[in-house]
């Protein structure tokens, strides 16, 4: 009797191995495939590439400069009227990305005798910065608090650059012929806000192309740069207060949308 029961069990045995490796590797395979399915429908997340060109910081034009006696003329109306009193200020030519030494200091709203002959003496498509240490009240609690405003600003023509075709044709130029380039921009952490610079001459040439912030892929630089320098199309020259045609540094931003 015990023999029979025994042979019985090893019987049950022999045929409970039997199926587990007939449908083990069924399952193995089953959850294989659906590993495979998930990583094939996983979508990269898709980055904004962006395209513009303008003055390299907020315009502002040389006789609106030559009026300026206060930092309040750089600052928006509703900033000024929130602000009760104001500390350390300062001036700051910017090159080449880079703050400069060539800067003065001063204290309270009016600018210095330094500071307003650096303004005059700056040429066109000259950037600088403002930097005003002062106390205001916040504009949702009203609590008076410490607060820096610190805008940039670039000289500009009274009547600026303008390509003929129109800044959109530009804009779709600079988009349609980097396509290739701009795919392999795959990395948020490695695209940069990118910026070349370049002169519109007088005569509505282009001329002195540079890169200014690289985008973080060499390829695409390269590619914005050829095809800036080689722009088709035509450039309406800036003008001066007096009418007088004069040469105009602009900037195409490209990559991450940004400074």
């Amino acid at each position: 009797m015990k023999t029979s029961i025994a042979f019985i069990c090893a019987a049950f045995i022999m045929i409970a191995l039997t199926s587990f490796e007939y449908f083990n590797p069924i399952i193995q395979s089953s959850q294989k495939f659906c590993s495979q399915v998930s990583l094939e429908n996983r979508e990269e997340p898709k980055l904004d590439f962006f395209y513009g060109y303008g003055s390299r910081f907020s315009g502002i034009t040389k006789t609106a400069i030559l009026k300026a006696t206060s930092i309040t003329d750089f600052f928006p109306e509703e900033h000024v009227q929130r602000i009760i009193s104001y500390g350390e200020t300062s001036l700051v030519i910017v090159k080449y990305e880079r703050e400069s030494d060539e800067r003065e200091y001063s204290v309270g709203p009016l600018l210095s005798d330094a500071q307003r002959k650096i303004l005059e003496s700056a040429d066109y498509s000259t950037n600088f910065n403002i930097r005003a240490v002062c106390k205001q009240h916040n504009p949702e609690t009203g609590i008076l608090e410490n607060s820096v405003y610190n805008p940039h600003f670039t000289i500009v023509p009274e009547k600026q650059a303008e390509f003929t075709e129109g800044k959109e044709v530009l804009i779709n130029y600079l988009k349609e012929n980097s396509t290739k380039e701009k795919a392999i921009a795959q990395s948020r952490e490695k695209l940069r806000p990118a910026k070349i610079y370049f002169t519109v001459t007088k005569d509505g040439k282009i001329s002195n192309v540079k890169l200014g912030n690289h985008s973080g892929y060499e390829v695409i630089d390269a590619k914005m740069m050829k095809l800036i320098t080689n722009m088709p199309g035509n450039w309406k020259p800036a003008e001066n207060e007096k009418g007088e045609k004069v040469d105009q540094e602009l900037v195409v931003s490209y990559g991450l949308e940004g400074c």
